[in-house]
């Protein structure tokens, strides 16, 4: 019996200790060479992808600007600015119906007569009659310039109709204003277009 004693006690030190001792046989005290133990990495499932569904954006048109809100002092006269303030533009309606703008022409405008009539010179507005195309010209005074008050500024995207000429504003392409017989002008700081 006293031989089964220290068998006992190895195998109680074996299961309380950490080494592995199941290679231990007949009185051999030295541990059983710890075996390498693998963990596998676990990794959490993703989720497959879903597909995103993209809603088309609906854009509603401007509002139409409220005539009476821009209306100058003299009769039949409409100004407004565009929000950059860049352009000073007007509809005038009487005696010959016309829209047009002053302010940051592009650098490239073709010059034009003088409003005095001597030589050409850099235009200082563009404007489209009812019965014209756009151009350039030189009107001598601000013709387009609201005088007895500030002018208001046209939000980007709503047009001013009156009397066959409606005027829109857009941050990339600047200021367009068009007659009801198919003519008209786009104007920003560096480009333009006369039809």
């Amino acid at each position: 019996m006293r031989a089964t004693g220290p068998r006992l006690l190895l195998t109680m030190l074996c299961f309380a200790s950490t080494a592995a001792c199941s290679n231990a046989v007949d009185g051999d005290a030295s541990p059983a060479p710890r075996q390498a133990t693998t963990t596998q990495a676990t990794t959490t499932p993703r989720p497959a992808p879903t597909s995103r569904t993209t809603t088309p954006v609906t854009t509603t048109p401007a509002p139409a600007a409220q005539v009476a809100e821009y209306m100058g002092a003299d009769n039949g006269s409409y100004y407004f600015t565009s929000p950059s303030t860049k352009f000073e533009c007007a509809v005038v309606t009487a005696p010959d119906p016309v829209a047009g703008c002053h302010g940051a022409l592009p650098a490239n405008a073709p010059t034009v007569p003088a409003a005095g009539g001597a030589g050409r010179v850099a235009p200082n507005a563009i404007r489209v009659t009812d019965s014209g195309a756009g151009e350039f010209a030189s009107t001598g005074d601000p013709a387009f310039h609201r005088f007895d008050a500030p002018a208001k500024a046209l939000p980007y995207g709503s047009p001013l109709r009156v009397q066959g000429f409606t005027c829109t504003v857009d941050e990339t392409t600047g200021v367009t204003c068009a007659s009801s017989a198919g003519h008209g002008f786009t104007v920003s700081d560096n480009a333009y277009r006369l039809w």
